[in-house]
């Protein structure tokens, strides 16, 4: 019972306490940076090493307290997997946090799960009997495995988490919304933009050939099609139905592809479309000249298919 009480309170109070070292010598080391001073971050280097040092041997005598077997790897364990958190979060998993605060709340929290979870498993482990002792190396395996992981839960959060909020600001956009009524293309993505509401299309089968659609804001559509067309570096050529617009100095039309293609589809709404990667101007014309007016009843629908997207 004293080795357990003592592997949990490592793993549970003294384990997340130590998270907290590498997160000051980031936020120190950043600081000096700032305030000019980044030469005497090299100071940082032997105060860290002695930090882990000072920490393993804590954890190794209060193991050794207790009569807890292996305490020299155990120690290590839980010390290295301290450090390891906080930079997996901050470096490559920045989106995972499964508690609202910053790096060191949340390398806090699952530096402790993490340890927990080690420590019982080769607890469990110890319990089995037989001709060789695994020691600490399923603890090792669950460790490495959960870095591993991190970055894969930090991807899946970071998409939820963008879905969430395109579907908020699909709904809560206030004016009428031009829609891509088109069977290749897919809405994958909106965001508010400057000009009012971007939704991006992927189309099926391409890698490189997403548009974006923006919805003009009121605001903008009282400036007609041709705004902004007066300013320098940028110009228009209109069309019967299309403004193609072209921006970066002095350009010839018909020389590239433009930057914009506008559409009035109605007398409150204006849409442009702009290449998200290697567009050709044929499909920016067509994917304007497949834009329509949103239905009533259709923005719900609308918001959940960018999401499913």
């Amino acid at each position: 019972m004293a080795a357990v009480g003592a592997i949990l309170a490592l793993c549970l109070v003294a384990a997340p306490t130590m998270s907290l070292f590498p997160v000051g010598v980031w936020n120190t080391s950043r600081a000096l940076f700032l305030s000019g001073v980044g030469t005497w971050t090299f100071l940082l280097a032997p105060v860290t090493v002695g930090g882990i040092l000072l920490m393993w041997l804590l954890a190794r005598r209060w193991l050794m307290g207790a009569g807890v077997n292996h305490t020299t790897s155990t120690a290590a364990l839980v010390v290295g997997t301290a450090m390891a958190v906080p930079v997996i979060l901050g470096l490559l998993a920045p989106s995972f946090s499964p508690l609202p605060g910053d790096v060191a709340l949340n390398s806090a929290v699952v530096t402790a799960l993490v340890t927990t979870v080690a420590m019982g498993v080769c607890m469990l482990a110890f319990r089995v009997r037989g001709p060789w002792q695994p020691g600490v190396l399923p603890g090792v395996a669950v460790v490495l495995v959960s870095l591993l992981v991190l970055p894969l839960a930090s991807d899946l959060m970071r998409d939820r988490h963008s879905d969430r909020r395109s579907l908020s600001q699909v709904e809560g956009f206030t004016d009428r919304i031009a829609v891509l009524d088109h069977p290749e293309w897919s809405p994958i993505h909106a965001n508010e933009v400057r000009e009012g509401l971007r939704v991006t299309y992927a189309r099926a089968g391409e890698e490189t050939d997403d548009v974006h659609v923006i919805s003009w804001s009121e605001e903008l559509v009282d400036q007609g099609v041709l705004a902004d067309c007066d300013f320098s570096g940028v110009e228009c050529m209109a069309e019967e139905r299309l403004v193609l617009l072209y921006r970066g100095g002095p350009t010839v039309p018909r020389g590239g592809v433009p930057s914009e293609v506008r559409i009035r589809l109605s007398e409150d709404l204006i849409a442009a479309v702009r290449p998200a990667g290697s567009t050709r101007e044929s499909t920016l014309r067509t994917v304007a000249e497949s834009l329509r007016l949103e239905q009533a009843d259709e923005r719900t629908d609308l918001a959940q298919s960018i999401v499913g997207g």
